[in-house]
């Protein structure tokens, strides 16, 4: 054998070897193909909001639908996703997860459904079934049973809101158990 036919036998070795290491794409199935018929799938999604090259919100999610019809422009989560809010530090001060959602741009919201739960860094957790995110208003609602578990205490009842940043919330019809100490002297803090 000469260089140049060792050349090409090495070269196509190593294109065999290639392909052969290549991850397979999942290809669709006609029917899958044309349930997504002016709309985009993206898999794996992480995207990012930032303001001055800062980072506020994060979301990941294994897959997003996007709608592209101009009448229809939405971002649809079929897989859930979770958001993490940061802070100035650029540190995650906030996650909010759920099973479901669906952003509707024209109506500036997104409404999160199917166990949503929200953790603070300082170990609040909020739960619920359904959570609707105002974006024009900064403001997220429901009407639906929420639970607020704290360290010591749990507040659950029936209707909530609260700004973007859960700094202030108010649960509409409340049921709560609490310490005692806060019971028999609400003044008191270290009790």
């Amino acid at each position: 054998m000469t260089k140049k036919e060792l050349s090409c036998y090495g070269l196509l070795l190593l294109w065999f070897i290639c392909a052969a290491c290549e991850t397979p794409r999942k290809e669709l199935s006609d029917f899958e193909a044309a349930q997504l018929n002016n709309k985009e799938l993206f898999r794996n999604v992480n995207i990012r909001y930032s303001d001055s090259a800062e980072i506020l919100i994060r979301i990941e999610a294994p897959e997003m639908i996007r709608y592209i019809e101009a009448s229809k422009l939405k971002e649809e989560f079929t897989k859930g996703f979770a958001a993490f809010f940061y802070n100035g530090t650029q540190t995650v001060s906030n996650r909010l997860t759920a099973n479901y959602a669906l952003r509707i741009r024209a109506e500036g919201k997104t409404y999160m459904k199917d166990s949503v739960v929200f953790t603070s860094t300082g170990g609040e957790i909020l739960k619920t079934t359904e959570l609707i995110w105002n974006e024009v208003t900064g403001q997220l609602t429901t009407d639906k049973f929420v639970r607020i578990i704290r360290k010591d205490e749990v507040l659950q009842g029936y209707g909530f809101e609260t700004d973007q940043n859960f700094r202030k919330g108010t649960i509409k019809s409340i049921d709560a158990i609490l310490p005692s100490a806060k019971l028999l002297n609400p003044g008191s803090t270290n009790q």
